[in-house]
C-alpha cells in the first residue's frame, strides 16, 4: 500500500533534521561496526529535461545484525530542484522533511527488522533553465542508539559523545538535455 504526498514543512522533524545535517558523508564515523548495515539500491533517470517531472527510487534492505530503529531514507537533491513541486511516495505512514535547502529526510512509524526492507520514491522537477548534470546523493542514514538513550535531549547526547552514524548511499548523475 503506498501513499503519495506533497512535501510540506513538518515540525515533528526538527530534531531529526538536526541529526541529519550532522551526519557524515563517508561510510563510517568510527572503527566500530554498525548495529544495522543497509544494502541500498537507488534508481534514477540517465537524462532529464528541466521543467519536467522525473523520479528517484530508494530501496533499503537491513542486513543486520540488529534491528534498525533509528534510520532515514533520503539524501541530497540535485541543484536546481523546484522544492514547491517536490513530492514523495512511500509506505503508509511515511513522512518527510527538508533538513535544509537540498537535503531531504524521510521516515516511517516503524523499525526495520533484520531482513526487512523499506522504500521511497521522490518525484522531482528541475527549475527551467537548469543546465549541466543533475547530481543526487541518495540512500539510508542509520544511527546507532544505545538502549535507554532515545529519550535524552540532543544537547545531552552531544555531551556524551553523540551517536555513531552511517550513510549507505549512491550518487545518481542525470544529464540535463533540452
Amino acid at each position: 500500500m503506498s501513499k503519495k504526498t506533497w512535501l510540506t514543512g513538518l515540525s515533528a522533524a526538527v530534531a531529526a533534521s538536526a541529526l541529519f545535517v550532522s551526519a557524515p558523508a563517508s561510510a563510517a564515523t568510527t572503527a566500530d561496526d554498525p548495529y544495522s548495515v543497509m544494502d541500498v539500491a537507488v534508481k534514477g533517470p540517465k537524462k532529464v529535461k528541466a521543467g519536467k517531472t522525473y523520479r528517484y527510487t530508494i530501496e533499503a534492505y537491513n542486513e543486520g545484525p540488529h534491528v534498525a530503529d533509528y534510520y532515514y531514507l533520503g539524501g541530497t537533491l540535485p541543484k536546481g530542484t523546484d522544492l514547491k513541486k517536490l513530492r514523495y511516495s512511500g509506505p503508509t505512514g511515511t513522512r518527510c522533511a527538508m533538513a535544509d535547502t537540498r537535503n531531504i529526510l524521510c521516515w516511517g512509524p516503524w523499525v526495520l527488522e533484520k531482513g526487512d526492507s523499506d522504500w521511497l520514491t521522490l518525484h522531482i522537477q528541475l527549475k527551467k533553465g537548469t543546465k549541466g548534470t543533475a547530481t543526487a546523493k541518495l540512500g539510508a542514514i542509520v544511527y546507532d542508539i544505545p538502549t535507554g538513550m532515545t529519550d535524552l535531549p540532543k544537547d545531552e547526547i552531544d555531551r556524551l559523545g553523540g551517536f555513531n552514524s552511517w550513510f549507505y548511499g549512491k550518487t545518481v548523475k542525470s544529464k540535463i538535455v533540452r
